[in-house]
């Protein structure tokens, strides 16, 4: 007997239908057959052999937020896991189990209700279940490590319809790609278990330099940032509005010490003097949270937090990829980065977001976990270049597109790899980049968990070396 679809199915005249098939990244415009939105593991299964029996071609999603729209499919099946968000914490173990579709500003409101945060992407509505495939950084993951360093247990569907609990002792090397081995590979994930953290006061900050000042603002942030102590998170951001910002937290071991913060600070803000007086204040870890939860100019409340921000604007289109810095930037690459900067396409229509380059840091706990340890290679990477480009009109799209691959090509001699999360159709060797010398291992892993290949889609990890 073919399986029916179950769980909250929608089809193109429901109600809701044009907004439920886009994803965040309004750039692609598909109509799949239907979108089931799984309330349980039996509807993954339901809705995976629906899918197969059927041959209908399918995709996993969880937060919408695959840069080249991989979590979509013409004419097939989303199987959808955002209504999987349930989040129980056991603050005593240090543990809590995750649904894979909890958005990251729900993440942090449920577990800062009793005191604990994992590590968390800044964007309200990235879905869990991405982050934590991919790999997964943000504001406490140098002091934590990163999201898939955290977790102790994915459960997912597999090719065949088993519900499975992989870790590491139950399906190892299962458990080692889910770690790093990017989304929609191996299985569908319907929960994690995950360490979770006590964490409540720490120390935000927003700190500005005149354009005049980005050679020595860059050149000093990335000899500081990827070194300061691990409690202390700095990303900088450089747009084609000539404005350099430096956003980031410190989160102590004691709450009582969250002033040292500014001290970690002092030598950044002594070697460039910033262009206004720079804002460094203590805050409770769910406000501070909550103030970087700002994304496409939907900006998260602090003292009104939204819980059902959907921020899948129709005017948030783009183009992302990313690239390692394995070494200090020289004095020309810094140069280029500014020059593509104060050069960008012209734009016939003002985006809702303007087009940045953000220098991510690494170094922290993530440096010190094996490159083999888990499927993220790039562990001693000193920052992530994240190229980012926007637009509004369509005729833009091709001159924006070009001009954030041109970034990412000219400044190739100076970087290494990419990161999956930031995925990008545009690589030429994607697979090597995204994974480098884990690569064979995952095809292995690939080869034992799905010898059918029934997770494809561009980019996905196939059952041989390419």
């Amino acid at each position: 007997m073919v399986p029916k679809l179950t769980g909250r199915v929608l089809y193109k005249d429901d109600p809701g239908w044009d907004d439920a098939r886009k994803n965040f990244n309004q750039r692609f415009d598909v109509q799949p057959r239907a979108i089931v939105y799984c309330q349980d593991d039996g509807d993954v299964v339901n809705a995976l052999r629906w899918a197969r029996e059927n041959n209908v071609p399918f995709r996993a999603r969880s937060g919408r937020h695959s840069y080249e729209g991989y979590s979509l499919v013409d004419s097939g099946l989303i199987i959808d896991v955002s209504e999987l968000d349930h989040v129980r914490v056991n603050r005593d173990a240090g543990v809590a189990e995750i649904g894979a579709g909890s958005y990251m500003l729900q993440c942090a409101e449920q577990l800062g209700d009793v005191g604990v945060t994992t590590p968390l992407a800044t964007g309200p509505t990235v879905g869990l279940a991405g982050l934590a495939l991919g790999g997964g950084f943000g504001l406490t993951s140098r002091k934590f490590g990163l999201t898939c360093d955290n977790v102790l247990a994915v459960d997912l569907v597999t090719a065949s319809g088993e519900v499975v609990r992989a870790d590491a002792a139950s399906h190892p090397d299962l458990f080692w790609a889910c770690r790093g081995g990017g989304g929609g590979n191996f299985g569908i994930a319907t929960q994690f278990t995950l360490r979770v953290h006590p964490v409540s006061a720490v120390l935000g900050f927003i700190i500005q330099w005149d354009w005049k000042q980005f050679d020595q603002v860059v050149a000093q942030w990335q000899a500081w940032a990827p070194a300061v102590t691990d409690g202390l998170s700095a990303a900088l951001q450089l747009t084609v509005n000539k404005t350099i910002k430096l956003y980031g937290m410190y989160t102590p071991d004691d709450p009582s010490s969250v002033h040292a913060g500014a001290g970690q600070l002092a030598p950044l803000l002594q070697a460039v003097t910033p262009s206004s007086p720079p804002t460094i204040q203590p805050l409770p870890f769910i406000i501070a949270a909550r103030m970087f939860f700002g994304e496409g100019g939907h900006t998260v409340d602090p003292a009104a937090p939204q819980w059902a921000v959907h921020v899948h604007s129709d005017q948030q289109i783009y183009k992302s990829t990313s690239a390692a810095v394995m070494a200090p930037l020289p004095g020309d690459a810094i140069a280029l980065l500014r020059s593509f900067l104060e050069n960008p396409p012209p734009l016939g229509a003002t985006p809702v977001q303007v087009s940045m380059i953000q220098l991510l840091p690494g170094g922290g706990a993530p440096s010190r976990v094996p490159p083999d340890a888990t499927a993220v290679y790039l562990r001693d990477a000193l920052f992530i270049i994240q190229y980012d480009g926007y637009w509004m009109r369509p005729q833009d799209a091709d001159p924006t597109i070009a001009w954030v691959e041109r970034m990412r090509s000219t400044m190739q001699p100076y970087t290494r790899g990419a990161y999956v999360n930031y995925v990008d159709s545009c690589l030429t060797d994607p697979l090597r980049a995204y994974y480098g010398p884990n690569l064979e291992r995952l095809v292995r892993v690939k080869r034992q968990y799905d010898p059918q290949n029934v997770f494809n889609f561009p980019q996905s990890i196939p059952l041989h070396v390419p």
